[in-house]
C-alpha cells in the first residue's frame, strides 16, 4: 500500500485483560493464565486466555471448571476492570501520539488514520504500526495486532482475520487482494456475521464470504427480503458492502466522550431462582441502579407484576 493511499488502522490488544495482569505480575511470565470471576459462583466464567492458556485448550467464556480440567497448573486472576481502562486510556494516549484520528472500537481496540501522518514516521504503514507496536510494548508490556486497510472495514477484517495468525502481528488487506484471501473463508470469518446469520447464508446457498461479494446486490436484496421480510435492504447492502471491502465511515475521535443514548445494568445470579418474590428483589435492585446511574431519584412500587415510578 502506497502512502499516496488512505491508511486506516485497527489496532488490537492481544488477550488485554490478561495481557495487563501478566505485565504487572512477572512471576506468571511463563505461566497459563486467564481472568476470570468468583470460582464459587456463576460468574467463574474466562473473561480472558493468555496464549498459553490458549494453547491448552482454554477459551474465553469458558466456565472456571471446564478451564481447570483443560489446564489443572492454571492461574486464575480476578477482574480489574478500573485498571484495564487506565491501561486502555494509557495505550489510546500512545496512539494520539502519532495521529490526532483514534477512534475507541472497545476497551482494547482502536481505529487510527495515519494517512496525514505516513511522512512523518515511515515510508509504509507497516513499518508505523511496527515503531507503535514497540512503543505500546515498552510502555504497558501489551502485545498489539495491526490489520491495515485503505478503510474501517478492511482494517477490521484484516486484524480478526489475518493479523492475529500473523507472526508479526501486522497485515495489510487491500481490496485487489480480496479474491485471493477472504473471499475463500467461510461466511463464519466475516465482520458483523454470527452464528444464526451464518446459518441463513448456508440456507441462501451463500457459504463463503465471495459468494455473497459476488452476488449482485439486488439479487442478495431479493433473497434477504423472501428471509427475513421487505425491510431487509440495509442489512443485505452491509453485508455485501463488508463483503466487498467497501466502506466510507471515517475514523471519529472522542466517540465515547458522548452520552450515551440508553443506560443499563446487568447481574450473574450465584443460582436459579424461581420464585417470584426472589426475582422481584433482583429485578428492583437492578431497576434502582439504573435510575441511580441517570442521577434520578424515585420512588419504585411493584404492582400487576410491573415496576411503577411514584
Amino acid at each position: 500500500m502506497k502512502s499516496k493511499n488512505k491508511v486506516v488502522m485497527l489496532v488490537d490488544c492481544q488477550s488485554f485483560y490478561a495481557s495487563v495482569e501478566k505485565a504487572e505480575h512477572p512471576e506468571y511470565k511463563n505461566r497459563p493464565l486467564v481472568v476470570a470471576g468468583d470460582p464459587e459462583r456463576r460468574s467463574g466464567v474466562v473473561l480472558a486466555a493468555c496464549p498459553i492458556a490458549k494453547s491448552r485448550g482454554v477459551k474465553t467464556e469458558d466456565r472456571l471448571g471446564e478451564a481447570y480440567a483443560k489446564c489443572p497448573e492454571l492461574v486464575v486472576i480476578r477482574p480489574r476492570m478500573q485498571r484495564y481502562i487506565d491501561v486502555s486510556m494509557l495505550i489510546t494516549d500512545i496512539y494520539k501520539q502519532y495521529t490526532d484520528l483514534v477512534e475507541t472500537f472497545s476497551i482494547d481496540e482502536q481505529f487510527l488514520d495515519v494517512t496525514g501522518s505516513m511522512h512523518l514516521y515511515a515510508d509504509a504503514p507497516e513499518e508505523l504500526a511496527r515503531l507503535i507496536q514497540t512503543h505500546v510494548q515498552a510502555a504497558t508490556g501489551v502485545y498489539i495486532r495491526f490489520g491495515i486497510g485503505e478503510n474501517k472495514t478492511l482494517a477490521k477484517t484484516a486484524c480478526d482475520n489475518y493479523a492475529k495468525k500473523n507472526p508479526s502481528g501486522i497485515y495489510t488487506l487491500t481490496k485487489e487482494m480480496l479474491p485471493e484471501t477472504l473471499w475463500k473463508l467461510p461466511v463464519s470469518d466475516m465482520y458483523m456475521v454470527g452464528r444464526r446469520m451464518t446459518r441463513h447464508f448456508s440456507v441462501m446457498g451463500l457459504p463463503t464470504i465471495g459468494s455473497i461479494a459476488q452476488t449482485p446486490l439486488g439479487n442478495l436484496k431479493q433473497m434477504m427480503r423472501r428471509k427475513f421480510g421487505k425491510n431487509s435492504d440495509i442489512q443485505a447492502e452491509l453485508y455485501w458492502r463488508i463483503a466487498n471491502g467497501i466502506d466510507d465511515s471515517p475514523v471519529r475521535p472522542g466517540t465515547h466522550q458522548v452520552a450515551p443514548k440508553s443506560v443499563g445494568h446487568m447481574m450473574t445470579l450465584p443460582r436459579d431462582y424461581a420464585q417470584l418474590e426472589e426475582i422481584k428483589v433482583v429485578l428492583l435492585g437492578i431497576y434502582i441502579k439504573t435510575c441511580v446511574h441517570k442521577g434520578s431519584n424515585l420512588l419504585i412500587l411493584w404492582r400487576n407484576n410491573i415496576f411503577q415510578v411514584v
